[in-house]
């Protein structure tokens, strides 16, 4: 199963955008919503950016995210290699 999760455009650029989640910066596709702009909030599922969120609406899912030891929490230390 995937999650989508809640992150902030930092830049968007022909290829794509890149997205921060709070504890990353990522790339994701914007085939789906390609008029997205930097400092909006979005939802990355599969890799490419399915809606607009606002800012209470990311933190919620965030949050809920963080409970369900999905996401881990913003400044924690990325434990991937």
């Amino acid at each position: 199963m995937c999650l989508g999760y809640p992150a902030q455009v930092v830049a968007v650029d022909d290829a794509g955008a890149t997205v921060d989640d709070g504890t990353r910066r990522r790339r994701a596709s914007t085939l789906v919503m390609p008029d997205v702009a930097a400092g909006e909030w979005v939802l990355v599922a599969t890799g490419a950016i399915v809606a607009r969120l606002d800012a209470d609406e990311a933190a919620e899912i965030r949050a809920m995210l963080v409970e369900a030891g999905a996401m881990r929490p913003r400044g924690a230390p990325d434990a991937s290699c």
